[in-house]
C-alpha cells in the first residue's frame, strides 16, 4: 500500500519539486534505488507494475525530489515526527491492502536487491536459518556463491 502511495505521489508531482517523507525504510529504500536500477521479472505481477511505473517516472523527472525515511512509533519532537503520526493515523483508518508478513517482504526485497544473510537478517529481524533459506533458494545468487571448502587446521 506505501509503495502504491509512493507511486502516485510522484506521478502527482512529477512536474515540480518534491520531498518525500516515510516511516517505511523498505519503500525508502526502493525509492532510492529505484532511479539507477534495472528491473527483472517478478512474481508478483502488481510488485512489477509498481516498480517498473516508479522507475519509468523517476527516468522522465526533470524536477528535483528528496526521500526521507523516519522511525515510526517514536515520541520525537517536530514537525516531521507530528505529520508521521498524523499520517500513520490517517493510513491505519484506511488500511485494506494485505501486507504480507516479514519473510515474505524479506522474499520480495532479496528477489529485487538480492541482499546476503547478513544483511537480511539486519533488515528484517530474521534468523541466520531464515535468511539462508532465502539466499540459497535464489537462483541468481546460487551462480555466484562459491562452494564451500569445509572447516580445518592449517599444518
Amino acid at each position: 500500500a506505501e509503495l502504491a502511495a509512493v507511486v502516485r505521489a510522484f506521478d502527482k508531482f512529477k512536474n515540480e519539486p518534491f520531498n518525500l517523507v516515510t516511516n517505511s525504510a523498505y519503500v525508502a529504500g526502493i525509492a532510492m534505488r529505484a532511479e539507477h536500477a534495472l528491473l527483472k521479472e517478478v512474481s508478483n505481477p502488481k510488485l512489477y507494475q509498481l516498480l517498473s511505473k516508479l522507475i519509468q517516472l523517476f527516468s522522465h523527472r526533470k524536477q528535483p525530489y528528496h526521500i526521507m525515511h523516519v522511525r515510526s512509533h517514536t515520541d520525537l519532537p517536530g514537525f516531521v515526527a507530528e505529520g508521521n503520526r498524523k499520517a500513520d493515523a490517517l493510513a491505519m483508518a484506511v488500511q485494506t491492502a494485505n501486507v504480507p508478513d516479514i519473510f515474505a517482504q524479506a522474499k520480495l526485497s532479496h528477489a529485487f536487491f538480492h541482499q546476503n544473510v547478513p544483511a537480511l537478517m539486519r533488515m528484517f529481524k530474521l534468523s541466520k536459518e531464515e535468511a539462508k533459506a532465502i539466499v540459497a533458494t535464489c537462483s541468481n545468487c546460487q551462480s555466484y556463491q562459491i562452494p564451500s571448502m569445509g572447516t580445518g587446521v592449517n599444518p
